[in-house]
Parts: structure tokens; sequence; C-alpha cells
């Protein structure tokens, strides 16, 4: 992991350890069942069963008919700008454009990927969602590539208000990609 990731990702975790109280509600991947949540993080949770359930899969009927129940027309996402998919999204036509680029490289690692379960963090009507991500290895790509990421959402009037992706090394995980063909390689 190269230094400036570290450092991010580090600055990440202090900021989230220092201005979040971690919630008693933590979610474990192997937890037989949900304690109770705020609203707050029981809306961020619903929401990424929902999306991560098939949504994200680039129906844009499925998005329309399921969205206005997280976001508005007004919701704003940055995803980190060196992704295929990644940039500043608004509302429901975002997030449509949002699973058409991202929907055909997922597509092409599923198999390969696991998501840990979430942890929560919550102060006042911002939740931080942590999960990690691995990749498991392949003939491409042998050792497991396993990168932590946290968005924090901003909830307003019971619905997501924004969304910031951080992820701990986008440069890494893009390499990833790319050698397993699941984006063109990156260009030095």
């Amino acid at each position: 992991m190269k230094l400036h990731n570290i450092r991010r990702l580090t600055a990440a975790a202090a900021l989230s350890v220092l201005f979040f109280a971690p919630l008693d509600s933590t979610v474990a991947a192997d937890a037989p069942k949900k304690p109770p949540m705020t609203p707050e993080v029981k809306l961020v949770d619903d929401y990424n069963t929902w999306f991560l359930g098939g949504a994200y899969e680039g129906d844009v009927e499925k998005l329309k008919a399921g969205l206005p129940k997280y976001i508005t027309n007004q919701t704003v996402l940055h995803e980190v700008a060196s992704l295929p998919w990644g940039g500043t999204l608004v509302g429901i036509p975002g997030w449509i454009e949002l699973t058409q680029k991202s929907a055909p490289v997922f597509a092409k690692i599923t198999s390969l990927l696991e998501v840990s379960g979430p942890t929560y963090y919550q102060r006042s009507n911002v939740v931080i969602h942590e999960i990690t991500l691995t990749i498991k290895g392949s003939p491409a790509a042998p050792e497991p590539f396993t990168m932590g990421l946290m968005e924090k959402y901003t909830i307003e009037k019971g619905r997501i208000k924004q969304i910031d992706e951080f992820y701990a090394d986008t440069a890494s995980f893009l390499e990833r990609l790319a050698v397993l063909g699941a984006i063109p390689p990156r260009k030095k």
C-alpha cells in the first residue's frame, strides 16, 4: 500500500474514532440476527441491503421504483473520481449512471468478491458505514486483494442527503480490476 494511501486511511479512521462513537448495534458478519438500530443506521443498512442485493446491476426500472425510499432527486453521491463510475452523481439519474457504469465491471468479478459485514458509527445525522472488500485469488492474480471502504452518509428528513465514498487503496484496486480484465489497463 502506498504511503499517501496509508496516511489517508489512517486519517479517515482516526476521524471516525474521534468524531463518531461506535454504535452499540454494530452488525457482525456472523451475527445470527441484527440488533436494534437507530432510524438513521437502519436507513443506511436497508439501502445497502437493497442496493447490493441486485439493484446495482443496472435495472433502470428497479432503480426508479426502489430509490425514492432511500434518496431524493437532490441526493449527492461522491465516488472516487478515478474509478470508471467515479465522480459526483446526483439523484436518481446519477444512480442510473452509476449502475450502468459499474455493473459491467462487477459482473466480471462477482464470483471472486467477498464483502464483510458492516460496522456502523453514528453521530447525530451522520452515519459511517465501514466494510472490507476482498477479491479472492485467481489464476490472473493468485494473491487475494483486501481493501477497507468507508462511506459517510448524511441523513436528512428520513432520506440520504449525501454519500461520500473513501477507498483505502484506489490505485491498487484499479490495478487488480485491470489484471482481472474487468476494466482496461491503466495508462501510466
